[in-house]
């Protein structure tokens, strides 16, 4: 009998083993067909077939460019500098570019840097062909940056073990040049992975996202980079760890960091501040208008700062430091939080600043290396970094991190871009050995431009000119946005550039090389902003007979508002009122006459150096002061039925007057009302009322303008028994 029970128990197993793989193969088939329902070409499907039988609780969702392969490709490529890989000897030539543009004299061109050159197409291609890295390692640059709550310390702390800050305390040098230790506001220290931690929650992004950038970027054994240094002159005590605004340094970031800070007027330096008197003090230095300076510290009503030069992409300190009136300055880009005066600032603040510039279209690592989202308005532009090999390597610090902290098997999704017209296979660089290149750009001969000038601006655009270089066939113009620390570059054949397509109210920094067979050096930057957008929502409120006040929507890019009063007869403006500072976003006007009608635009402006741009005028309100209050003279019944109203014309002006009846004191409820157009008329009267009864009667005159109506106020009330 055991026998037999056996015998049953061994057929079952060896049933189960039969059936089991051809279930597994059935699954598989299955889910390959939803993945081509989904979108995904053949080539893709193997691979994320595979991914799936070994993390059944991945999710693919195909991201569909509608873009031709070969046009994104080219489109990332429309400058040989937006896409870069580092030399190293693990690499073959087939990395580097070697097209004229690229190589001279048989030595590569380091676009950053000393050993950073422009990427083949060849490079370019692989690193933007997504079928390359569906494998669990790589995949991980098509993942949502978004918050993941169940990303934890302990998988940030494993992000940044290689580095100086796995767990550590954060320590820095301050703006005065003093090593701390950084307190919370309970006093209490806070190590790198807490602020990573922090920073994710605050901007709704993904902690392990954050932390790989930020390794990324400043990661080392030791803080050496420009960012994180906190040393770097003169920008002492700023911090960027995420090279924000970097474009060909990691200085250049720090001058994002720092806030762009700088006089707007000429003013005074002091060399101290009197506490007790709350003054700056001491030996002056007389400051020009557009002096550049970096934040040391806030004292009263004065920062004190360290004045420096800024030539194209060199900052050089000119060894003055001292108080000035905060009223003089600049601080239009005192904003996420800058200036950033400590790693804690520099993360939290640069993690939200990150959200707000990609999180929408630019939502994975690829697409912030590789933008070929159409929807961003920015195609092939508004790129994070220009490292070709950068998606892929933040890849691998993810996979580390969801490895060591044992939650790969757990629900994630990717987003996987879909190209037309891609090839069969995937695109694949040669096994060639490598070749030692020299980071030599020798002089190409060709004329520096010069006379980079803005010629004309709008909210949306700006237009230079500058000197013809003699024999140039073409330009190319690098334009960088400071606002909001993206950039983009083009090329013409003339020298002049029309910039399309920019954002109301921002700085942009415009520099320009000519062509001549090869390229030479860049123009000096020329920094110009576009003019603010029309100012919203204006409204009059508190209005009185005599005043109105004047309210509308801050602008966040604006110094200061212009308002001006229309004149409806002459058809001109007039400007009656300059306010200093986006803060202030009402204005009261005084003097006005009773029940008139009044028009008024607001603009915003923004101080560019010596020069104020104005934005437009924005939508005219048109308004009026409340009427006098009326003075009711009789009240009689002329004839039977009839009560005859009589009234004084109010000083000032109205439309008309409205006139209540009522049996009741308190005119709870209403027996006839009525409205007499026409300021002059000061008498009415009205029929059917009934004989013998008492009437309380009273009057007010009120202002229409474009259909509103306003009231003046209730005049005294009389009473009248109708005949």
């Amino acid at each position: 009998m055991k026998k037999k029970a056996l015998s049953i128990i061994l057929s079952i197993i060896t049933i189960i083993m039969c059936i089991a793989p051809a279930s597994s193969a059935v699954s598989a088939a299955t889910y390959r067909e939803q993945l081509k329902s989904k979108g995904f070409p053949d080539s893709y499907l193997d691979s994320l077939v595979s991914l799936h039988t070994k993390y059944p609780n991945w999710n693919f969702e195909p991201f569909v460019t509608g873009l031709k392969w070969s046009d994104a490709v080219r489109g990332e490529r429309s400058s040989h500098s937006k896409q870069l890989i580092q030399k190293q000897s693990s690499l073959s030539s087939a990395y580097y570019c070697s097209c004229s543009k690229c190589m001279k004299n048989g030595s590569y061109v380091a676009q950053e840097g000393s050993s950073w050159y422009s990427a083949s197409e060849k490079a370019v291609k692989y690193y933007m062909d997504p079928r390359n890295w569906l494998s669990e390692k790589y995949i991980f640059q098509f993942e949502s940056t978004s918050y993941d709550s169940s990303q934890t310390k302990d998988g940030v702390e494993s992000i940044i073990s290689s580095t100086w800050m796995h767990s550590s305390n954060i320590s820095y040098v301050n703006t005065e040049g003093k090593s701390v230790t950084y307190e919370n506001s309970n006093g209490n220290h806070v190590k790198y992975s807490t602020c990573i931690m922090s920073a994710a929650k605050n901007s709704n992004m993904s902690a392990y996202y954050l932390a790989s950038k930020i390794v990324q970027e400043v990661g080392n054994t030791s803080p050496k980079a420009s960012g994180v240094i906190g040393t770097k002159l003169p920008f002492k005590g700023i911090y960027n760890y995420f090279n924000i605004g970097a474009y060909s340094s990691g200085t250049e970031g720090l001058a994002w960091a720092a806030g762009f800070l700088k006089s707007t007027k000429k003013t005074t330096l002091y060399s101290s501040y009197d506490s007790s008197s709350k003054k700056g003090t001491g030996t002056t230095t007389s400051v020009a208008s557009g002096q550049y300076m970096t934040y040391i510290g806030t004292y009263g009503s004065y920062y004190k700062v360290r004045l420096y030069n800024e030539s194209g992409s060199s900052y050089t300190t000119n060894g003055k430091v001292g108080y000035v009136l905060k009223s003089a300055l600049r601080t239009t880009y005192f904003n996420y939080g800058r200036p950033w005066t400590d790693p804690y600032k520099a993360i939290y603040n640069g993690a939200d600043y990150i959200s707000n510039s990609f999180s929408t279209y630019q939502n994975t690592g690829y697409l912030q290396k590789f933008n070929v989202n159409k929807a961003s308005g920015n195609l092939y532009n508004h790129e994070y970094m220009a490292n070709v090999q950068a998606a892929a390597d933040e890849s691998a610090i993810n996979y580390k991190a969801y490895k060591d902290a044992d939650i790969l098997a757990q629900p994630k999704t990717f987003y996987i871009p879909v190209y037309n017209s891609m090839p069969n296979s995937k695109c694949t660089m040669s096994s060639s050995s490598s070749t030692s290149t020299s980071s030599s750009s020798s002089s190409t001969g060709v004329a520096k431009v010069t006379g980079l000038t803005c010629k004309a601006r709008n909210t949306t655009s700006l237009s230079f000119t500058w000197t013809k270089v003699s024999g140039a066939t073409k330009y190319y113009v690098y334009v960088k946005n400071n606002t909001k620390g993206t950039n983009f570059s083009k090329t013409v054949t003339t020298n002049s550039v029309t910039l399309n397509n920019l954002t109301a109210g921002n700085e942009y920094s415009v520099k320009v090389k000519a062509y001549k067979g090869s390229y030479g050096a860049y123009s000096s930057y020329s920094t110009k902003y576009t003019r603010p957008s029309s100012v919203s929502s204006l409204t009059a409120v508190n209005r009185t007979t005599t005043s109105l006040t004047l309210k509308w929507n801050k602008m966040s890019v604006a110094d200061g508002y212009c308002i001006y009063k229309y004149s409806n007869s002459k058809n001109t403006s007039t400007k009656i009122k300059t306010i200093k500072g986006n803060s202030t976003v009402t204005y009261k006007i005084t003097g006005l006459t009773p029940g008139t009608k009044y028009s008024y635009y607001v603009s915003a402006y923004i101080n560019d150096g010596s020069a104020v741009v104005e934005g437009s005028k924005g939508k005219r309100l048109n308004t009026c002061t409340v009427p006098s209050k009326t003075t009711l003279s009789s009240v009689t019944s002329p004839s039977k039925t009839q009560i005859k109203t009589k009234w004084k014309k109010p000083s000032g002006s109205c439309s008309g007057y409205q006139i209540y009846y009522s049996r009741d004191s308190k005119f709870k409820k209403l027996a006839a009302k009525k409205s007499v157009s026409g300021a002059s008329t000061i008498s009415y009267t009205g029929k059917n009322f009934t004989k013998g009864v008492k009437y309380y009667v009273k009057v007010r005159a009120y202002k229409t303008v474009d259909g509103k109506t306003t009231y003046g106020s209730w005049s005294s009330v009389k009473t009248v028994v109708s005949k």
